[in-house]
C-alpha cells in the first residue's frame, strides 16, 4: 500500500510508513458520514423536543445515541403535495346576523304612515295598523257607541272605517279601513317589555296629529278599573295627552308596538299608562279572523250610529278622581226604537234571532277563553247578576282551574231559537273533550238550552242553563 503522505510503497498490513514514519490508513472513511450523523442528531433532538423531551426526568438526563453507535440509514420521506383549498361560497358560511338598533328618527319616520287619527261625531283618538287588510287597533272608549268612523293617515287622507271588534270590559277595539288594506303593518311585541326600556309614543294629543314623544317605561303591573279593566299595564313618562288614546307605544330601538296608550295621570300629566300589546293579541286576532256584526257591536254600548258630522275635536272630558281616559264619549240619550219602549222605561221585546245568534256566539267564545284562563270575569257581562246560574259558572271555572282539567272544544252549533214574550230560549249542540290531571281524556257531546232575558237597558243576559 502507498503512503498517502510521501507516496512510498509499504508492505500490506503496515501501520506506519517506512519512509516518513507517519501512520497509514487501513480503511478509507466515507466523507458523508459526519454530515449525515450530524443531520440525524439534529432530527432526533428535534423529535425529542417535539414530543416533550423523551427523557429520564427522574435523573435529569436526556436520552441520546451513544458515541460509538452506527448511524441509522436515512429513510426517504415522501411528503404528499397539499391539495388546493376549494373556495367557500357565501352561502356556505353561516353567520348569525344581529340587526343593529334603529335610530329614533328612523323608527318615527317608518312608523308614522301606519299611525292614524280616528274621528267620531263626539271627538277623536288615535290608532295604528295591526295587520294587513287595513286592520287598525285603538281604544274601545275612542269608538264606543259607533260602528262607522273616519280614519285619517299621516298625509291627511281621510277614509271610511268600520268597527269590527270591541270589548266593554277591556279598553280595546279593532277597525277595518279598506283604503289602507295594502299598507304593511307595524311589528308587534309578543312578550312583556322590561322596565327602563326607552319608548316612543305616537298619536294626536289634543288633536295635534303626527306627534311623537320619547320617554321610558317606568313601571309594570299597574292594575286599575275605570269603566274598563286595566290589568298589568305599563307606566310611562313619555308625554301623552287627550287624543293620544289608542296610539301605539313603540320600543325605541326595535320599532315594535309594545303597548296601547290609554290613560293619563291627571295630577301632574307627567306620566301615563299603556295597555301591554302582548296581553290583547289573542283578543284582537279573534276579531280579525271572525269580525263582530254591527248589531253585536252596538248591543255592547246601546248606540246605533254612523259618522256623518264634521271632524271637530270635543275638549269636554269627564275626569275620574285620580285618572282620566284620554277620550270619553259624552253621555247622550240611547237611541231606542219606538216600538220597543213603553211608559215604564223598559223594553217590551227586542229579541231577534240574528241578535241572539251573535250574542250566544260571543258568549261561547268568552266562555272557552274563561276556562282556559281560569278566570270567570270574562263572562260577567253575559250573565244575569245574582242568578244561581251565574254563581254556578263562577264555581265551575274555579274548580277547573284548581284541579288541572283541560278542555278542548270542537263544535258549537245553535240548533233552535224560541222567542217568547219576556225571554228567549237558545239551544246549542256541543262537542268537546276533557282531560284530567292524570291525562285521561273523555269525549263529550251534549245539548244545552240557555234562557236569555233583557235588562232595563236592553242588554241580553243569561239567566239559566239546562242540560238536555
Amino acid at each position: 500500500m502507498f503512503c498517502p503522505h510521501c507516496g512510498t510503497q509499504n508492505d500490506e498490513g503496515s501501520k506506519f510508513c517506512s519512509n516518513c514514519g507517519k501512520p497509514l490508513k487501513t480503511k478509507k472513511q466515507n466523507s458523508w458520514m459526519l454530515p449525515v450523523a450530524l443531520s440525524s442528531m439534529i432530527v432526533l433532538l428535534g423529535s425529542i423536543a417535539g414530543i416533550g423531551y423523551v427523557a429520564d426526568w427522574n435523573y435529569g438526563k436526556l436520552l441520546h445515541l451513544s458515541d460509538d453507535a452506527s448511524p441509522a440509514p436515512i429513510k426517504e420521506v415522501i411528503v404528499e403535495k397539499e391539495k388546493p383549498l376549494k373556495p367557500i361560497s357565501s352561502q356556505q358560511i353561516k353567520t348569525k346576523t344581529v340587526k343593529p338598533d334603529k335610530e329614533k328618527t328612523e323608527v318615527i319616520k317608518e312608523s308614522l304612515p301606519r299611525v292614524f287619527t280616528i274621528f267620531t261625531r263626539d271627538g277623536l283618538g288615535s290608532g295604528f295598523l295591526y295587520k294587513k287588510g287595513g286592520l287598525i287597533v285603538t281604544n274601545a272608549h275612542v269608538v264606543a257607541g259607533f260602528t262607522d268612523v273616519v280614519v285619517r293617515n299621516s298625509d291627511g287622507k281621510d277614509a271610511a272605517g268600520k268597527v269590527i271588534g270591541i270589548s266593554d270590559r277591556y279598553d280595546v277595539a279593532l277597525i277595518r279601513a279598506d283604503a289602507f288594506s295594502n299598507l304593511p303593518p307595524l311589528g308587534m311585541e309578543s312578550k312583556e317589555t322590561p322596565i327602563g326600556t326607552e319608548v316612543i309614543a305616537l298619536g294626536s294629543p289634543q288633536g295635534f296629529e303626527n306627534s311623537a314623544s320619547v320617554g321610558y317605561l317606568t313601571g309594570l303591573n299597574r292594575d286599575m278599573e275605570l269603566g274598563f279593566v286595566y290589568e298589568k299595564i305599563y307606566q310611562i313618562d313619555a308625554q301623552i295627552d287627550k287624543g293620544s288614546s289608542g296610539g301605539p307605544l313603540l320600543d325605541a330601538k326595535t320599532g315594535k308596538v309594545i303597548g296601547i296608550n290609554s290613560l293619563l295621570y291627571k295630577e301632574n300629566n307627567l306620566f301615563g299608562f299603556s295597555i301591554p300589546m302582548h296581553s290583547v293579541i289573542s283578543l284582537v286576532d279573534r276579531w280579525a279572523s271572525s269580525p263582530m256584526s254591527e248589531i253585536a257591536i252596538a248591543s255592547l254600548f246601546g248606540v246605533y250610529d254612523t259618522y256623518t258630522a264634521s271632524h271637530d275635536y270635543d275638549s269636554d272630558i269627564a275626569y275620574d278622581d285620580e285618572y282620566t281616559e284620554f277620550y270619553e264619549v259624552e253621555e247622550e240619550d240611547e237611541v231606542v226604537p219606538d216600538d220597543l219602549y213603553d211608559e215604564d222605561s223598559s223594553y217590551e221585546g227586542g229579541f231577534y234571532e240574528e241578535n241572539l245568534r251573535d250574542f250566544m256566539t260571543s258568549f261561547r267564545e268568552e266562555y272557552e277563553m274563561s276556562i282556559q284562563a281560569g278566570d270567570s270575569t270574562f263572562l260577567m257581562s253575559y250573565l244575569l247578576p245574582g242568578a244561581p246560574t251565574t254563581r254556578e259558572f263562577q264555581t265551575f271555572i274555579q274548580e277547573v282551574a284548581s284541579d288541572g282539567r283541560i278542555y278542548q272544544f270542537f263544535s258549537t252549533d245553535i240548533t233552535d231559537i224560541t222567542i217568547q214574550a219576556n225571554q228567549a230560549l237558545v239551544t246549542l249542540d256541543l262537542s268537546y273533550s276533557v282531560s284530567d290531571s292524570a291525562g285521561e281524556e273523555n269525549y263529550i257531546e251534549k245539548s244545552k238550552t240557555y234562557t236569555i232575558v233583557m235588562d232595563a237597558e236592553g242588554y241580553y243576559q243569561i239567566s239559566n242553563v239546562i242540560d238536555n
